[in-house]
């Protein structure tokens, strides 16, 4: 069973292109991840330290070999310190 989530960034408000680019560079690699089926990071635009990813992975196995990455690992390591507050929900397919 594919697994969507969706986590909400928000950046410090000094800190809005740290973790933008953070973000961005997490894309290219994660799309390419096998049993990666969508991975797309926004920016709201009414709230520019709001960040919003949305990925989607084939199954459990799939996201676990995500939280493996170099890429992924690179992501954690460094995020905190340009983060407000994140919140994590996981999407269900009505």
């Amino acid at each position: 069973m594919a697994i969507t989530r969706q986590i909400i960034f928000l950046a410090k408000r000094d800190c809005i292109e740290e973790l933008k680019a953070l973000l961005k560079a997490t894309i290219k690699e994660s799309k390419e991840e096998e049993g990666c089926l969508m991975y797309e990071v926004f920016q709201t635009k009414n709230n520019p330290v709001e960040f919003i990813v949305i990925d989607s992975w084939k199954n459990e196995v799939a996201l676990n070999k995500h939280y493996e990455s170099e890429h992924y690992l690179h992501f954690i390591n460094n995020f905190k310190q340009y983060n407000a507050h994140i919140e994590p929900f996981e999407l269900e397919v009505l």
